[in-house]
């Protein structure tokens, strides 16, 4: 019989929730509630990345066409990679950070990959120097991204950015094929380097 407590009651370090049965994890404290919503998100993202790498070169370019089931898959390949760069790079050795729009305080796990310049831009879409940044759901998905403390504090990190960011929004950009795939390699080192750190990121 295992006599070990596996909860506690506690505040819930991610919702607020006072004296609730909690599960520790790390050095917090969580709601099973919590906990659940984490645990099912993770195995959703990785069984999507699994997925998508299986079938990454299912399809291949025919008689000198391009084909478009291949591009779209590479394109959701690297929107899955870059939304877990930008997460997981400003997370702190707890695993939260902070929504670079309202400064609240999340789970990595929990947040967007915010973008300033919208995702249907593709010269902008994977620029994760300047144009993708973490953010809490209420501002990327209920603000709209809450552009304007977005591009206060991008000209904060580096002024003049956001004009040049809007200048390059017009030009007329779509990448070749291996472009994409070179820059999924790319990321996924980028990947592999932040998911080594010792921090409880996965």
């Amino acid at each position: 019989m295992n006599l070990i407590a596996t909860s506690k009651f506690g505040d819930c370090v991610r919702c607020g929730e006072k004296d609730t049965s909690c599960k520790k994890r790390g050095k917090d404290l969580i709601c099973t509630s919590c906990c659940k919503i984490e645990d099912t998100k993770k195995q959703v993202e990785k069984a999507n990345l699994r997925n998508r790498v299986r079938g990454l070169y299912g399809h291949q370019v025919s008689e000198g066409k391009e084909d478009m089931a291949s591009r779209a898959n590479l394109m959701a390949d690297l929107d899955v990679l870059a939304s877990r760069i930008v997460r997981l790079r400003e997370a702190d050795e707890n695993g939260n950070l902070v929504c670079f729009c309202c400064d609240k305080r999340i789970h990595w796990s929990m947040a967007d990959c915010s973008h300033f310049i919208s995702r249907k831009n593709l010269a902008l879409r994977w620029d994760l120097k300047y144009n993708l940044r973490p953010s809490c759901k209420k501002c990327n998905q209920q603000e709209y991204g809450n552009l304007e403390p977005f591009a206060d504090k991008l000209e904060l990190e580096c002024a003049g950015i956001v004009e040049i960011l809007r200048e390059k929004s017009r030009e007329v950009y779509k990448p070749e094929l291996q472009e994409l795939k070179a820059m999924l390699i790319d990321f996924r080192a980028k990947l592999r380097l932040l998911e080594a750190k010792p921090t409880p990121h996965s």
